[in-house]
Order: C-alpha cells, then sequence, then structure tokens
C-alpha cells in the first residue's frame, strides 16, 4: 500500500491511501491528518518505506508468547505422555 499527503478543506493536511488500493472506489481512505505539510510528508514517507523504523527483529508481540507458551505445554504434554508409556513398559517386563 502507497500513501499520499492531500491539503483538507479545514487547512490541515490528510494522508490518504493511494486510489488504486482503496477498497471502494467512491470512498477515500484517510489515515491521519497533520498541521503542517512537511510534518504530513515525513509521516507518509515512513508510511511508504518503513525499513529504517522496523523493529521487527526485536519485537515480541502477544501472539508470539502465546505460540511459544503453547509449544512449551505440548512439549511438556509429550514427555510426560512418553515417560508414562516408558514407565507401562518397564512394569511389563
Amino acid at each position: 500500500m502507497k500513501w499520499e499527503v492531500k491539503e483538507l478543506p479545514d487547512g490541515r493536511w490528510g494522508i490518504f491511501l493511494c486510489k488504486k488500493y482503496w477498497k471502494f472506489k467512491d470512498k477515500p481512505v484517510m489515515y491521519s491528518a497533520a498541521v503542517t505539510r512537511d510534518t504530513a510528508q515525513r509521516r507518509v514517507d515512513r508510511l511508504n518505506n518503513p525499513g529504517f523504523y522496523s523493529n521487527d527483529e526485536k519485537c515480541y508481540t502477544v501472539g508470539m508468547a502465546r505460540a511459544d507458551a503453547k509449544k512449551k505445554r505440548e512439549q511438556a504434554k509429550k514427555e510426560k505422555a512418553e515417560a508414562a508409556k516408558a514407565k507401562r513398559e518397564a512394569k511389563k517386563k
């Protein structure tokens, strides 16, 4: 998706989604408004090219934490089942 700066009727500057990405062709998508064009343009530059501002390599989301916890639970359950199986086999001998 790409964003662009357009002037609003009240004198502020709006950040809008480029027309080719609109879901409904008759309804523009506005992200936010800024007092000056320079501020709006800087924000658009960040939205269009987030490379420098991205912190993906350091980001640890709630979803990631839940997935890790689920993996640990499943691993513990698997180890418990294997231990029980080994115990049953030892009893048979």
